[in-house]
This record gives C-alpha cells, sequence and structure tokens, in this order.
C-alpha cells in the first residue's frame, strides 16, 4: 500500500531577484500563462491546496499579476540572502503534521506533472528517503525531503540549495532520471532557446 499523499507539502522557490535575466522571470510569458503560474498548475494537480509559494524581490508585482492565494504565500524578507533563505522560509510554513516537502523552482519549464508524480511515487515507495531529480551530470531539484531532514534544511545558508544534503545523506538518496530538470532559465537566451524547443510541439497542439 502506497503512503498518502495527504500530508505532503510543495515548496515553490520564486524570490529571487532575476538580475541575469534582467526582469522577473516568474512572469515570463509561455504557453499563455506565467512560468510560475505554470509550475504551480503543475503541482496543484496531484497536492492541490498543499502548496506554498515563497516570494522575495519582486513580491509585489508578482501579487499583482497572478491570483495567489494569499494563505500559501510566503514572503522572504530576507531573499538577498539567497535560495537558502528562501527554503528556510518555506518549511518554517509547514504545517507541523507535514510529512515531506517537494521543493521546486518556478525556472524550470520542461518540468511537468508527470516529473513530479514520478518524484512523489518514489518517496510513497521508500518514504524515510530524500528523492531527487537525476540530471545528465548531477542530481538536483525538484526533490522530496521527509520530515526528518526538515531540521537540516532548515540550516542551510546563503546562496547554496539543497544540493549539500544530497551529498551528506547519498546513502539515503533515491534518485529519479528527469533530464528535463536541468534546463532552466537564468538569461534571455534560456528563454528564447525554450520557445524554440517547444515552438514545434506548440504548432501542432
Amino acid at each position: 500500500m502506497s503512503a498518502s499523499l495527504d500530508k505532503v507539502y510543495a515548496i515553490i522557490l520564486a524570490a529571487g531577484a532575476s538580475t541575469r535575466l534582467g526582469s522577473p522571470k516568474q512572469l515570463l510569458e509561455w504557453r499563455n500563462q506565467s512560468l510560475l503560474a505554470h509550475t504551480l498548475q503543475n503541482v496543484q494537480v496531484l497536492l492541490g491546496k498543499q502548496v506554498y509559494v515563497v516570494l522575495g524581490a519582486h513580491a509585489a508585482e508578482i501579487q499583482s499579476a497572478l491570483a495567489l492565494d494569499k494563505r500559501n504565500t510566503v514572503i522572504n524578507a530576507n531573499w538577498e540572502e539567497g535560495i537558502a533563505s528562501s527554503i528556510r522560509a518555506g518549511v518554517n510554513a509547514l504545517p507541523a503534521s507535514a510529512s515531506a516537502v517537494l521543493i521546486l523552482l518556478c525556472d524550470q519549464p520542461l518540468i511537468n506533472t508527470r516529473h513530479l508524480q514520478q518524484l512523489l511515487k518514489g518517496w510513497q515507495s521508500a518514504t524515510d528517503k530524500i528523492v531527487a531529480s537525476q540530471y545528465p551530470q548531477s542530481v538536483g531539484v525538484p526533490a522530496l525531503f521527509p520530515a526528518r531532514y526538515f531540521e537540516q534544511l532548515l540550516t542551510l545558508s546563503g546562496d547554496r540549495g539543497a544540493r549539500s544534503l544530497f551529498k551528506a545523506f547519498e546513502t539515503n538518496l533515491q534518485k529519479i532520471p528527469i533530464p528535463e530538470a536541468e534546463f532552466d532559465i537564468d538569461y534571455k537566451e534560456d528563454f528564447d532557446r525554450l520557445l524554440r524547443l517547444t515552438a514545434a510541439e506548440d504548432y501542432h497542439e
């Protein structure tokens, strides 16, 4: 019998300033919706309202553009510290009953519901393990952490994500091959490449 997802939550990290892009990447329009709305939609299909969005640098602009549920929106006042502060803010917002957290970014547009479902199923088959995306050359997010690792997530600092935990707890790490996770949007050229990559698919839909 698979473990229940009733107490599994997701945190979407969307607090960055998008300095290299020059405008909020969260609001880039792709397939008739913003990248953040795309990510939110994908995870809500699986976890419903058990999703928190962490905002920071462009919080007011993003909240104005998207109809985010205020109860599930976390404002990270320390976003300038880096991604670790957003992870801490998101984990601190979780209810005490949370059994695991799925951490994902809003700038990995090729991640879809099927990929997230793979990660959740991986956790359901081994609820004590960290479940991470296997890139061609490394391991990263989206990744799912059982509650026993929340304390470690809260110790992260600076502009380092959860990658250090993958190494520290490698013997308890389940890797799910998701090469699409390696593609993210940092520069305008990345977004232009996304449009080229998906143009053919969009044309035939």
